[in-house]
């Protein structure tokens, strides 16, 4: 991946204060995002809430009875279903926020892989979606006023060139 220029880099800061500052809200397509060679998937988070009733149904399957094990498998498959699985995804919604943040590169990386929706909180009817649309197009639309840099870097630059 190619290293980003100054416009790119002032875009994303742009995208990580409007995240920052919840003017901007993202949203996940957990089929698309919540699987292998994405950057924020985990296996043990889509294995262990179906293995662990499998297998403590299985016991009580041997151990008490063909009635009491199926009753454990479908009681704690119900949980999943109704709790465990809206957990898993807040904690995929947190994992992909970190990764974005992190830096340019990443936020590129998981935004080419899919899955993701910006949504501007004045506007949620209108959304950028990966990897169809531009994400940096969306910012520059929707959140211009956030690309300005600061006072103190342009006046460092101007001490600078005069110095110069």
């Amino acid at each position: 991946m190619p290293k980003p220029n100054k416009a790119e880099l002032l875009i994303y800061k742009a995208l990580k204060k409007a995240i920052t500052e919840k003017l901007l809200y993202l949203y996940l397509d957990a089929d698309k995002i919540n699987r292998p060679n994405s950057p924020i998937y985990n296996p043990w988070e889509n294995l262990l809430p179906l293995l662990i009733p499998t297998i403590i149904g299985l016991f009580l399957i041997i151990y008490q009875g063909i009635f009491y094990g199926l009753a454990v498998i479908i009681g704690m498959l119900l949980i999943y279903l109704l709790g465990i699985k809206q957990l898993i995804g807040k904690l995929l919604l947190h994992r992909a926020k970190k990764y974005i943040l992190q830096n340019f590169e990443q936020c590129q990386r998981l935004w080419n892989f899919g899955g993701i929706v910006l949504a501007a909180a004045s506007n949620k009817k209108v959304a950028c979606i990966s990897p169809e649309n531009d994400w940096k197009e969306y910012i520059v639309q929707n959140f211009a006023y956030l690309m300005t840099e600061p006072q103190e870097t342009k006046k460092a630059t101007k001490d600078e060139k005069s110095a110069a």
